[in-house]
């Protein structure tokens, strides 16, 4: 065989293109990831609570279309059970929400009351701890109700959490339209019996 022979022109030909197509690969999987990831990173990112307004104590705050306040937060040990853990202790978180705007549905969406620890630690509500009647509501359910513009709502949610991070706690707001701000309320943790 010779340099002149079809055959192995063809091959020659055949392992460029090879070679040229595994480079192109290369740089185009990397660049066509990026572009449909770029989207999806944006919304996550810009979906995450992350700059907070800090409320002192016995203040309050505008979020969402109303005036937040925490009018409690207290937390008591609780004895180790089925579902409760050693060393935990039970928080409530109480508000009193001034609703300001009526479209209430649409400016709660997705709101989320948590508590955070200075570590940057955040314990979401659980349904464990079962809460007397009253004629408070968790967040979700208070917004479905349809307040309007001047009723006053009581929110209240209960966390579990563990002993050693239940003083350093402080309780936060985070409403879906409102994202990346949030409420971050200094008051903190009475301890109750």
């Amino acid at each position: 065989m010779n340099a002149r022979d079809p055959a192995v022109a063809r091959d020659a030909a055949e392992c460029r293109w090879r070679r040229r197509s595994l480079w192109l690969l290369v740089i185009l999987l990397p660049l066509a990831m990026a572009v449909v990831m770029h989207d999806s990173a944006r919304t996550w990112w810009s979906g995450r609570a992350r700059i907070a307004r800090e409320v002192p104590t016995g203040g309050q705050a505008d979020l969402g279309g109303a005036s937040w306040r925490l009018r409690a937060l207290r937390m008591a040990p609780l004895p180790a059970g089925k579902r409760i853990p050693e060393n935990a202790m039970g928080v409530v978180a109480e508000f009193a929400v001034q609703v300001r705007d009526a479209d209430v549905r649409k400016n709660w969406a997705g709101c989320e009351i948590a508590l955070e620890d200075g570590q940057g630690r955040r314990w979401m509500p659980t349904r464990v701890l079962p809460l007397p009647r009253s004629e408070a509501r968790e967040c979700v359910l208070a917004a479905g109700s349809g307040p309007k513009a001047g009723d006053t709502v009581r929110i209240r949610h209960a966390f579990l959490v563990p002993r050693d991070a239940a003083a350093a706690l402080r309780a936060t707001v985070a409403l879906g339209p409102q994202r990346p701000r949030y409420l971050r309320f200094a008051q903190p943790p009475t301890l109750v019996q």
